[in-house]
């Protein structure tokens, strides 16, 4: 017998299911009137739990959710055509040339002046940085529209 009193769960677990316990936990659960009263209150509201009645709906569920559902998109729609010819072009656009060049791709750069490939670079990162800054701006507006329509 321990001088400690179990856990709750091991209380419950005692009043559900005695076999799972322990010998210590039995023993000490059976010799000690605190944990006797604890099992007591248990078995009364275990008991009240399986006296109630199972839940009913006066109405059927299925046929109030089912509606609301989205229904699925079928496999193939004009978007994902368009979408996968587009994906499947662009790689033949690339792919091809690549393909036939792959031998002369190391020399394509070789006979441009080192000044053109700087000013290629930089004025392409120069666009880029343009496209991301308006759309770093753009999106602030929106949010900005957002929290003003939502704090009305």
């Amino acid at each position: 017998m321990t001088n400690s009193h179990p856990k709750e769960k091991e209380i419950q677990e005692y009043v559900l299911d005695r076999s799972a316990c322990s010998n210590t936990t039995i023993g000490h659960i059976e010799s000690c009137t605190v944990c006797q009263e604890e099992v007591n209150s248990y078995t009364l509201l275990f008991t009240g739990i399986k006296q109630e009645p199972a839940a009913s709906f006066d109405f059927d569920l299925e046929q109030l959710v089912m509606p609301l559902l989205p229904s699925p998109e079928p496999l193939m729609t004009t978007d994902r055509f368009v979408f996968g010819f587009l994906v499947v072009f662009s790689c033949l656009c690339i792919g091809v040339p690549v393909y036939i060049f792959w031998q002369n791709i190391l020399y394509m750069f070789s006979g441009i002046p080192v000044y053109f490939i700087y000013v290629i670079i930089g004025s392409s990162s120069s666009v880029m940085l343009v496209k991301i800054w308006n759309m770093f701006k753009k999106y602030q507006n929106q949010m900005r529209i957002l929290n003003f329509n939502y704090s009305r």
